[in-house]
């Protein structure tokens, strides 16, 4: 479980009192060669009836991600606004995915009248998030926070910060441990990609052929390598899922020929499910050059590029999180923890979703938000 409360004695807590101390979302790259590619297959003929069932029942799932959103996630008063002040060092991945939630992140730091630095580490380096953790800790933070990321890529930062009384905090990270408390969005990567398979089976009615393409070597999408493809064989009993893996040095690499050879290879194949854009790069003009030009993209979490795909065509769809709700929920959770709140875990989790198609996206816009969320937030923090 998440730690609730901040209980360490250390010098630093008692300097800061009752306030005690997050592609993309993309991760930090783990050693990984090679590229993976498993199926699983079925036979037989389609029954048209199960398949028409398969379809309504995945258009119930979706049904929440095609209303419009009005409300933020969290709707729990805090019990007194928070002490300004607050020194937050934010630890991100350097590419421009991740870039995208920089301004909200400003934000609502700004909003509490707290400070946020905002680190930009080598995905790369799998010791760039502690080595950041470590200097955020020497330089005397009241909270850390690291997006995308887990306790086994924070090591000795995360260590560290428990030694200083530091409390760490996730955004759409995986994994608990002791020193975290808490991880925005941690449920978007998992609905996402569940969700956006969801379409797929639908646009195929129930009785498609469908390529996954993940970097299992990441560590909040290592999960969905057997999520998505059990999903599939539950709930698409005339569908075929076949996966294929991108190794952590393979996503500088062209992606979009593999792919092509996977569809070639199995040319049933109408539909590219990715978890997410970097994976797609490239890959409308390589289906294009190799002539399969029937094949649609599907998208979990696109950046504001890949949007701007789904609008003109490229891709089919995307299921879009709110690039400025994600550091607003963490900087909320740390909220509460500075006022001695509960941090609300479950409420911070699992958190709206969009679907946006070719058909139905609001014409040139790249992302979405609720209306006036920022007063919504300010409200919840008694800030005028």
């Amino acid at each position: 479980m998440f730690n609730s409360t901040h209980r360490g004695n250390s010098p630093h807590r008692a300097k800061q009192g009752a306030g005690g101390a997050l592609s993309a979302l993309l991760l930090v790259a783990l050693a990984a060669c090679g590229t993976d590619a498993s199926s699983s297959s079925k036979s037989g003929e389609v029954d048209v009836a199960a398949a028409e069932a398969d379809v309504a029942a995945a258009k119930e799932r979706i049904a929440p991600y095609l209303v419009p959103v009005e409300k933020i996630d969290v709707d729990t008063p805090l019990t007194k606004k928070p002490e300004a002040g607050k020194v937050v060092k934010y630890i991100r991945y350097n590419n421009p995915t991740a870039a995208e939630y920089d301004a909200a992140t400003e934000a609502a730091a700004a909003a509490l009248q707290w400070k946020v630095a905002i680190s930009a580490v080598d995905g790369a380096d799998p010791q760039s998030v502690s080595n950041a953790m470590i200097r955020a800790v020497s330089e005397g933070a009241d909270y850390i926070a690291v997006q995308a990321g887990s306790p086994t890529v924070m090591g000795q930062g995360l260590e560290a910060a428990k030694s200083a009384g530091i409390p760490v905090f996730q955004t759409a990270g995986v994994g608990e441990a002791e020193g975290i408390f808490g991880n925005a969005q941690a449920d978007a990567a998992i609905d996402g990609n569940v969700g956006v398979t969801d379409q797929a089976i639908i646009d195929s009615e129930g009785r498609g052929t469908i390529l996954y393409l993940n970097a299992p070597d990441f560590p909040n999408l290592a999960d969905l390598d057997d999520i998505v493809p059990k999903h599939v064989e539950k709930n698409c009993g005339g569908c075929t899922l076949n996966k294929l893996g991108i190794s952590a040095e393979g996503l500088s690499g062209d992606i979009a020929s593999q792919v092509v050879n996977a569809i070639r290879q199995n040319p049933d194949t109408k539909y590219v499910v990715a978890s997410f854009d970097t994976l797609t790069n490239g890959l409308p003009e390589a289906l294009a050059a190799a002539g399969l030009d029937d094949v649609k993209i599907y998208i979990n979490s696109p950046g504001n590029l890949a949007v701007k795909k789904i609008e003109s065509g490229d891709f089919h769809a995307g299921l879009l999180t709110s690039n400025v709700n994600m550091p607003w929920l963490a900087f909320d959770q740390m909220a509460r923890m500075s006022v001695g709140m509960d941090t609300l875990q479950a409420e911070h989790a699992k958190v709206s979703l969009q679907m946006w198609t070719t058909e139905n996206m609001p014409k040139g816009e790249t992302s979405w938000a609720q209306p006036g969320y920022q007063d919504q937030y300010k409200k919840l923090w008694q800030i005028s």
